[in-house]
């Protein structure tokens, strides 16, 4: 058999770890695909504006993870995917065939989807705009207005609130007074991941002193200004807007995939609607609840399992979505958010202060160095 990853994120680096796991033998052809030749542990990004971390701490190389598992990986961006053929087509128009096919190619900012946003708003989607962001810190004065916010359809908030609090505890470390605003499109705080969350980022910002916004969206972006549709004008010396995410280039651009904005709809098995031997995970699929690594992960490992299943004619499971999640919380150190699926029902854990934080640094570490 011929199975083919796109991308090496959470969800690809797993699936594909896993399948070679599964599938020992030699006749099985496992085939990474990614224009990326470095894995990034994107959930520590957010400490790159603040000079917290440093870039080799957060990534490794992926040729050789994969050759040592005996796993093909070809440093290209996928063009276009031809699921009728089953092959894919690269983007110096070499044809990669398969059997199965797990997409864990991602999602991409969807800037121009919010009018007035692109080019205004900073990032720390990845390693280059993170860099980006620390230059737009450094020259920071007194006084500047900052406005952080989460535009609707964002699907992975928890990001704004972890740059929100750890700019706090920058700014004040350097004894620099800015007035900060909050707004997000939830109905609450973090909302839909308990109570206690909520309650602790509402504690949070009142003792901060941090106006905040629930249940709005951005109207436009103008005049250095963000136009909320509740009425609200907000002015910005510095922006950080986390904005809705569209599916990558290679999904816009093929003819035979149904799909809203390049995300792709699945069944719970995680299988594409209309093929069953193509299987999206991660930022890629449609699946509703927050998107983190943790659930690329999970759905890759998955995945494969469905694909195994698949094979040998047996039942496929379905996902089961849970909340594994460390916000950095500044001085406060972090804060970790359980809701996890069990017999019993579900086991819900939300603890914060240092030892979270201390948990987040030792699962980086050992996670790079599992892999790497």
């Amino acid at each position: 058999m011929r199975i083919v990853v796109i991308g090496s994120g959470f969800g690809g680096l797993n699936a594909a770890v896993e399948i070679r796991k599964k599938l020992k033998h030699s006749q099985h052809e496992i085939t990474v695909i990614s224009d990326k030749e470095e894995f990034i542990f994107r959930p520590s990004l957010i400490w790159l504006p603040f000079h917290k971390h440093s870039i080799k701490k957060l990534s490794f190389p992926l040729r050789p993870t994969f050759e040592k598992i005996g796993v093909r990986f070809i440093e290209k961006s996928v063009k276009s995917l031809m699921p009728k053929q089953n092959y894919v087509i690269c983007n110096d128009d070499v044809i990669i065939e398969y059997d199965y096919l797990i997409l864990a190619s991602g999602a991409s900012p969807d800037w121009a989807r919010i009018k007035g946003l692109e080019g205004k708003s900073a990032s720390i989607y990845d390693v280059s705009s993170a860099l980006k962001t620390r230059e737009k810190l450094e020259e920071m004065e007194e006084g500047e207005p900052i406005v952080i916010g989460v535009a609707q359809e964002n699907p992975n908030q928890g990001i704004a609130y972890e740059f929100l609090f750890e700019l706090d505890a920058y700014l004040n470390e350097r004894r620099i007074k800015c007035p900060m605003t909050f707004f997000t499109y939830e109905k609450e705080l973090f909302n839909g991941n308990g109570k206690e969350p909520t309650e602790k980022l509402e504690v949070l910002m009142t003792e901060k002193q941090i106006p905040y916004y629930c249940n709005v969206s951005i109207e436009q972006i103008d005049d250095g200004k963000v136009y909320l549709n509740n009425g609200e004008r907000l002015p910005y010396s510095f922006l950080l807007v986390l904005p809705p995410y569209k599916g990558k280039e290679c999904i816009l651009s093929s003819k035979d995939f149904e799909h809203e904005n390049g995300i792709l709809p699945v069944h719970e098995t995680l299988q594409s609607v209309q093929w069953e031997n193509i299987y999206v995970v991660g930022d890629a699929n449609n699946i509703k609840g927050t998107k983190t690594g943790r659930a690329a992960e999970l759905q890759g490992v998955l995945a494969v399992e469905n694909i195994v299943k698949q094979m040998h004619n047996e039942p496929l499971q379905s996902f089961q979505h849970e909340t594994l999640y460390f916000m950095e919380l500044g001085k406060e150190g972090a804060m970790f958010i359980m809701n996890k699926p069990s017999k019993q029902g579900t086991l819900t854990c939300t603890t914060s202060g240092m030892m979270p934080h201390m948990m987040k640094r030792a699962f980086e570490s050992y996670y790079l160095l599992k892999f790497s």
